[in-house]
């Protein structure tokens, strides 16, 4: 790591893991000469190994440009239980027979379902899984997992939840997702999917079905863990050192974690959200009648008083190919899929949508030796097709650029 560095572990109920790491973190803080201080979070299928060569990766980056002199900059990396999300590709599942899609299929069982008499139950039923009683059987069991939505917040589509018969939540599980908004999908055609015409097809419908559950999963653990565990962590960093400067970043689910954290705790200095997967309405105003967004709050006057950046880009399959799913699952219109007239649609896709604190004109993220001119309070949506190629390449000198210039404004 280049600069210091303590680690954090959470419990999947924002609990720490291990009380003495919390305690270097706040000593971390209180060393002499820090002046600001970063929180990183991981987002999807990171284990521990992972998530900090993440950080160091980011770190390094951080190090090779240029910060304002007298900026000690220290790193706190959050670690938390998060859940395999299985990647396009595997979803997409082109040209598998039925063996082949029954053991994919029972393998993402086994590797997303932590709870072991789920996972069981649910593998036994693969080898029946055309039957009409083994879809309902599999969806019920999807749905008794799903974790409640706090009031507000985004939640599952109707098919997902009790609304309508298993055999249509397949059917459209199974419905092609255009990738017009996806121009880099697996295969390069017109589609993912196309009905369920063949036995190796429901197959896909479950596994894309065991995904969406797993998004769902996944959010609302990412909320959890940042809403109360990093949330109490800034609080007491505010404490010991209260001069020292806050910002947050997240990648993927780390995105939402952060922002959750964000929702309970004030002042922030920068927040950076790196392919966020939750929804691009989530800082909305009035985006629905009445309605804001579940985290509008995390903008209002005086709890960030510097800039938020949002990085998104159409090359994000994980986020696009997800949302793709969860609005067909909601069934909108084919046209309007993943994009920004999509009802569901994601953060990392299209950036924070109906939100008055995003600037005008669209701004793009710029080369490494780029200078911004960033606002205290502003949202900036960059659109980061050049440098940001797919889900997980949020390392680079390029966002590393735009991060430490937000973190300098004041």
């Amino acid at each position: 790591m280049r600069f210091p560095y303590a680690k954090v572990q959470f419990r999947s109920t924002g609990e720490p893991h291990d009380p003495a790491e919390r305690q270097r973190a706040l000593d971390l803080v209180r060393a002499p000469g820090v002046t600001d201080i970063l929180v990183l979070s991981h987002g999807w299928n990171n284990d521990m190994a992972a998530a900090e060569a993440l950080y160091q990766d980011l770190a390094a980056s951080l190090d090779s440009v240029r910060r304002p002199g007298g900026m000690n900059l220290a790193v706190i990396g959050v670690l938390w239980p998060s859940i395999r999300w299985a990647e396009p590709g595997q979803l997409a599942g082109g040209g598998l027979g039925v063996d082949d899609g029954a053991a994919q299929l029972r393998r993402e069982i086994q590797e997303t379902v932590p709870d072991p008499e789920l996972a069981a139950a649910l593998d036994a039923l693969v080898g029946d899984l055309d039957s009409a009683a083994a879809q309902a059987r599999f969806l019920g069991l999807l749905r008794g997992s799903l974790p409640a939505a706090a009031p507000g917040d985004e939640e599952p589509p109707p098919s997902l939840l009790t609304v309508g018969d298993a055999g249509t939540a397949f059917s459209l599980a199974g419905e092609p997702l255009p990738l017009a908004l996806l121009p880099e999908a697996p295969g390069g055609a017109g589609s993912i999917g196309g009905g369920l015409a063949s036995f190796s097809d429901v197959f896909r419908a479950g596994r894309l079905l065991l995904n969406t559950t797993t998004y769902f999963t996944m959010k609302e653990r990412a909320g959890t863990v940042g809403s109360t565990g990093v949330a109490r962590l800034l609080n007491d960093l505010a404490t010991v050192a209260p001069n020292v400067r806050r910002h947050l970043a997240g990648h993927s689910f780390g995105a939402r974690l952060v922002t959750a954290a964000a929702r309970r705790h004030a002042p922030l200095h920068s927040i950076s959200l790196l392919q966020g997967a939750f929804s691009h309405y989530a800082l909305s105003t009035d985006y629905d009648g009445d309605k804001d967004g579940f985290f509008q709050g995390v903008l209002s006057p005086g709890r960030l008083t510097g800039p938020m950046l949002i990085t998104h880009t159409a090359n994000d399959l994980a986020v696009g190919i997800a949302y793709a799913v969860i609005s067909r699952l909601a069934r909108q219109n084919a046209s309007a899929v993943g994009g920004p007239d999509d009802t569901y649609g994601g953060l990392g896709r299209n950036g924070a949508l109906r939100t008055p604190q995003v600037t005008a004109p669209p701004d793009s993220l710029l080369d490494a030796d780029a200078t911004y001119v960033f606002r205290p309070g502003k949202v900036y949506n960059l659109q980061s097709d050049t440098f940001i190629k797919s889900h997980g390449t949020v390392t680079g000198r390029e966002v590393a650029n735009a991060m430490i210039q937000a973190m300098t404004v004041r």
